[in-house]
């Protein structure tokens, strides 16, 4: 994906806060998969860095592109999302993203952002773990459809086999 792509998705997601993040944004075409869709970002402070935060369809990605050392990213995805909540200061707030055993903590968010972040990532683990759900039961499906053909087919084949048999001893008796 280019980064003319990736700035239209981030301006059709009403991504307000890139604060100290320019870099990391310059950095996303090498990150974000061609098949993602970025539903928001705004910055933030992850471990000790400045970091963008970037919720697209299938992860979360923490991205730090530092001035020495290339870049760190860091991802959750979706399906492994069990709980978000966040909580609104002054100036800042907070956002906690819970992933299985480890609660991830997400600092110096601005205020008018952190609601927004949290609403989107539920709905989008939400989105995609009932995507994954469909496919799931679209494919047992399919499976079940496929065996029973099969079986129907086998059960015919059989029932051919056991006609010719008797035609051809009623052909012998007589």
């Amino acid at each position: 994906m280019d980064l003319e792509t990736i700035i239209k998705q981030l301006e059709k997601a009403n991504v307000t806060d890139t604060f100290g993040t320019k870099k990391e944004i310059k950095a996303l075409p090498e990150i974000i998969n061609d098949d993602e869709t970025i539903l928001y970002a705004t910055s933030g402070f992850f471990k000790g860095n400045t970091v963008l935060i970037v919720c697209t369809d299938s992860r979360i990605l923490f991205i730090d592109k530092g001035l020495i050392y290339g870049v760190k990213s860091y991802e959750i995805p979706l399906d492994m999302v069990n709980g978000v909540s966040y909580s609104i200061g002054l100036v800042f707030g907070k956002v906690s993203v819970v992933n299985g055993a480890i609660t991830n903590e997400i600092d110096n968010i601005d205020k008018r952002t952190v609601s927004i972040l949290a609403d989107t990532i539920k709905k989008a683990a939400n989105d995609y773990k009932n995507k994954l759900k469909q496919s799931t039961i679209s494919s047992n499906v399919n499976t079940t459809d496929s065996d029973s053909i099969t079986q129907l087919l086998n059960v015919n084949s059989e029932i051919l086999h056991e006609l010719k048999a008797i035609r051809h001893l009623l052909e012998k008796d007589s």
